[in-house]
């Protein structure tokens, strides 16, 4: 009984002693190309001034559609910009708009990808804001009602299969979730912003001309001081209103607000890196960021929209075949 030698309690698969084989057998992958999407913005010819990644034409779109889809990205959300803008963001309603003909041309050319929209006015109004006004300058909740309720409407019948209210406001993920259902489109989700006041949105307020005449949107977005907190208010509310889904925003400044969410709510949740991420992420190469998105998932994401979305897909080929 001398001979027999004491047993070395279990220590998992120790990299050090496991063969190659075994360790292949219990990786995890923390990241697929299927959980990312891209932001795209659509733009007129004179406004593609290449500040970040995903701006594109109308002409250009189908080609872009397709060269995401062969990558593996399971979707984008799209953005436009370009058009007429008036203080009632008529131009949000107006058949044949710069985003309903984006989202038929990604539809048409790549209809595997998921297409996800915004309902909001900051594109569409004269001021920049999300919100439709009174004359008196308070919000006017019944017409950004109707407007968003129209928009996502119209952006359902040209083929968007999730639309985010972004406007955080109490009641229009209902009124939203109501127009669709009402509609026809109870099969197209709801997917609102838990948005965070940041300097990260710069960027893209930018390249979009979305920075309001106002100066900030603090009272439409989260005070990072109140977090996680506010979140979870946020996204009980949202969750009581309907949403299918919901979509924090910045995620870099906020991860421990990402690991709070995630647990608290029992809804998909999509982790916006958002534009002023971008440059950051790119200065530490591919395959640093790709660490970082593999981050966001093992914090509980459960999808990534991500400027890098391609570079992300590309990376994550490399590594398969041994190149990272």
């Amino acid at each position: 009984m001398s001979n027999i030698p004491t047993r070395v309690p279990p220590q998992g698969v120790n990299p050090g002693r496991a063969r190659p084989a075994i360790r292949r057998l219990y990786q995890r992958p923390p990241l697929a190309p299927s959980q990312l999407s891209a932001p795209l913005l659509v733009l007129s010819d004179l406004d593609a001034t290449g500040i970040l990644p995903g701006q594109t034409t109308l002409k250009q779109l189908p080609a872009e559609a397709r060269r995401l889809a062969r990558l593996g990205l399971g979707g984008v959300k799209v953005f436009a910009s370009g058009h007429d803008r008036d203080e009632r963001a008529s131009g949000a309603l107006a058949p044949g708009n710069h985003m309903i003909q984006a989202v038929r041309a990604i539809k048409d050319a790549a209809p595997e990808l998921a297409v996800t929209t915004e309902v909001c006015g900051c594109s569409w109004t004269t001021s920049r804001e999300c919100v439709l006004r009174t004359a008196s300058g308070d919000i006017d909740l019944p017409a950004t009602f109707d407007l968003m309720r129209s928009m996502a409407l119209a952006h359902a019948e040209a083929g968007a299969d999730a639309i985010s209210p972004t406007a955080m406001l109490d009641g229009s993920i209902r009124a939203v979730r109501a127009a669709l259902d009402h509609g026809g489109h109870a099969d197209v989700s709801v997917n609102p912003n838990i948005a965070v006041h940041t300097n990260l949105y710069g960027p893209f307020k930018q390249v979009m001309r979305t920075d309001p005449d106002g100066g900030n949107r603090l009272g439409l977005q989260l005070d990072a001081g109140r977090l996680p907190d506010a979140a979870l208010q946020t996204a009980t509310r949202w969750e009581r209103e309907g949403a299918d889904a919901l979509t924090l925003q910045p995620v870099m400044t906020q991860i421990d607000t990402l690991a709070a969410l995630t647990g608290h709510t029992s809804l998909p949740v999509t982790a916006y890196s958002t534009s002023g991420e971008w440059a950051g992420l790119r200065a530490i190469g591919p395959a640093a960021a790709l660490e970082y998105h593999q981050m966001l998932i093992r914090s509980g994401a459960d999808h990534i929209l991500t400027y890098l979305a391609d570079q992300m897909a590309l990376a994550l080929h490399d590594d398969l075949a041994g190149g990272i």
